[in-house]
């Protein structure tokens, strides 16, 4: 089954197990489709699963890993384990969808030839980080191709689309293993652990009053370091992000629950309600309400 998903709410679970339909089949799919004036991102995230990510309409932003790029139309993104990224809205409409799946889930352990020689190189090369997937390169268009059928088979749940989706899955993650044109950018580095860190505090906390302090003792760090971490990754000031991500998930709150506007941005960390009135004006261009009734 694929889900519908608009935004997503990021735990504070450091292991960042993927809540799964199913424990027995480790793999959930989902669509994710925003229009201009409504939802238009996703936080910036990572998680132990990995994942492709295809384009169906319109055009997406993808960031991750240090890179931005506009991915049209029929092209597609694959994510590799445990990597800091994300993706917005370019244009007035997106449907994208999106395939995360557990290391094991291809080979169903990792005691055997198919995890060591399709799996492994993946996950454990911390160089390789990601790759976007264009449909004018032969090998990236297989990979796309093969997304495109996982997706089909997810989409109508005929008996055996388990086993389409996993064959799939695994020839798209079986020519990325053999891919020469691989993106070669790490991800380990102490600073994204770092920001991991801080930012796994931040969606655990948002509700709360969070000072650069408190971000910094997340990661063993000091203060002026917590701010080089996020200038340099996010473009941007600690105290932005976490209002960013305050704003991102009043947005969830304001479309997909019944509670008060006071409440929303109470739970979000704003205690008066005209500072988070003209907080999301800013973020947004309109009022908390206004935007509820125009996406409702």
């Amino acid at each position: 089954m694929i889900k519908k998903m608009t935004t997503i709410r990021i735990m504070a679970d450091k292991e960042k197990e993927q809540m799964h339909d199913n424990p027995l089949f480790p793999c959930s799919s989902y669509c994710i489709e925003w229009n201009r004036g409504g939802i238009q991102s996703l936080p910036w995230h990572w998680h132990r699963e990995l994942e492709f990510m295809y384009v169906s309409s319109g055009r997406a932003v993808v960031e991750y890993a240090g890179k931005r790029a506009i991915v049209e139309a029929g092209n597609g993104f694959f994510c590799n384990s445990r990597v800091l990224h994300r993706y917005a809205l370019d244009g007035e409409r997106c449907q994208l969808y999106c395939i995360l799946f557990d290391e094991k889930f291809i080979s169903g352990g990792i005691a055997n030839v198919i995890y060591k020689k399709y799996v492994k190189p993946i996950v454990t090369d911390e160089m390789f980080s990601g790759k976007y997937l264009h449909t004018d390169v032969k090998r990236e268009r297989d990979v796309i191709i093969n997304i495109r059928r996982a997706f089909i088979a997810a989409q109508k749940e005929i008996f055996g689309f388990e086993l389409d989706l996993r064959y799939n899955i695994g020839k798209a993650l079986a020519i990325l293993s053999d891919h020469p044109t691989a993106s070669r950018i790490g991800y380990t580095t102490p600073q994204m652990e770092r920001i991991k860190l801080m930012v796994d505090y931040i969606h655990g906390h948002y509700g709360d009053q969070i000072s650069v302090e408190d971000l910094a003792a997340q990661a063993g760090i000091s203060e002026r370091e917590a701010q080089r971490c996020f200038q340099s990754i996010f473009n941007m000031s600690p105290r932005q992000y976490i209002q960013n991500y305050r704003l991102q998930v009043a947005e969830e709150m304001l479309l997909e629950s019944n509670e008060s506007i006071l409440s929303i941005g109470m739970a979000c960390g704003y205690y008066n309600p005209s500072h988070f009135s003209k907080a999301f004006r800013l973020y947004r261009g309109c009022s908390p309400h206004a935007f509820r009734q125009q996406n409702s």
